[in-house]
């Protein structure tokens, strides 16, 4: 797993930085990671496809999923996030500085099959709810 940066935006709340944020981007671009954020801890899953694209669900443990989609800019991910009937807003995501070979890996992903994100992994790390 390699540490990411990343954020989203929604009216009231303004721009929110996700925390311990860490994502692994297979060779065929599948997703998996887990971070926090002020609402709580997460867990991403999704996959990156041929023509760029990319499509995430974050799954805040105990709570509601959040669709993320956006595209891969060769320096990570940006996009729009969504939950349904609820509200939307923007987001981005970048691979950690230190991480120039994850970089490389995005830049050049393969297509991939069709994968849902349906049971979202558990973090390997305990985290400490406020």
């Amino acid at each position: 797993m390699a540490n990411w940066s990343g954020w989203w935006e929604q009216l009231g709340y303004g721009r929110q930085k996700m925390q311990d944020l860490v994502l692994e981007v297979d060779p065929i671009g599948m997703v998996t990671g887990e971070g926090e954020d002020c609402i709580g801890p997460f867990t991403f899953c999704g996959r990156f496809r041929l023509d760029g694209s990319v499509s995430l669900v974050k799954q805040y443990l105990g709570r509601h999923r959040v669709y993320y989609e956006g595209a891969n800019s060769g320096e990570g991910i940006i996009g729009m996030w969504h939950i349904p009937a609820f509200g939307r807003g923007k987001f981005a995501l970048r691979p950690g500085a230190e991480n120039s070979a994850q970089r490389d890996q995005i830049e050049r992903l393969v297509a991939v099959a069709s994968h849902e994100c349906l049971q979202p992994r558990q973090p390997q790390h305990n985290f400490m709810l406020r």
